[in-house]
C-alpha cells in the first residue's frame, strides 16, 4: 500500500514512540528491510498497529510497504448487574467470538475479576487513555475435579 494513503489516529499522532524503541526498529530495519515490519490498518485505512514502522517508511521516504487487515474491539461491562460499565479491550483471539450477555475474565487494580458484557463495538481510538486487555471468556460448566 502507498504510504501517503495509510491514514493516522491522532492518539498515534500526539504520542510518538520513544527514542529506544525507534531505533530498535531502525536497526530491525537496516538488517531486515520490511520483512519482520506488521502494519496494520483498520477496513477504513487507519493506522492499528505498527506506527514506528511506519514512521521509519516516511523517514526513508519510501512510497509502499507490506500491510495487513484486522479490526480491534473493545467491550463495555458491569461487574454487577446494572452497575457501572467499564471499558476492556478484546485479545484478537477473541475478536468477533464474544456477545452481549456473556462472561469475561479481567483484570482490575483488585486482581482477577469476572464481568459480564453490555455491549461489543469497535474500537474508535478516540477514548483519551489506552484499555486493559480482557484475559479470557468465562468457562462454565463442571468445576475442577468434580467428577
Amino acid at each position: 500500500m502507498k504510504v501517503e494513503n495509510i491514514k493516522i489516529y491522532p492518539c498515534f499522532a500526539a504520542h510518538p514512540p520513544k527514542a529506544e524503541k525507534m531505533e530498535q526498529k531502525e536497526w530491525d530495519y537496516a538488517q531486515y528491510g520490511l520483512e519482520n515490519a506488521n502494519i496494520v490498518l483498520d477496513s477504513q485505512n487507519y493506522l492499528i498497529d505498527g506506527y514506528t514502522y511506519y514512521l521509519i517508511a516516511r523517514n526513508y521516504g519510501l512510497t509502499s510497504v507490506p500491510i495487513r487487515y484486522s479490526s480491534r474491539q473493545i467491550v463495555k461491562a458491569s461487574h454487577k448487574i446494572g452497575g457501572k460499565l467499564y471499558a476492556w479491550e478484546l485479545p484478537g483471539m477473541l475478536i468477533d467470538r464474544v456477545s452481549s450477555g456473556e462472561k469475561l475474565i479481567v483484570e482490575t487494580s483488585r486482581g482477577l475479576r469476572t464481568v459480564k458484557v453490555a455491549v461489543v463495538e469497535e474500537y474508535t481510538f478516540q477514548e483519551p487513555k489506552p484499555f486493559k486487555m480482557v484475559l479470557r471468556k468465562h468457562r462454565t460448566g463442571k468445576k475442577r475435579g468434580v467428577v
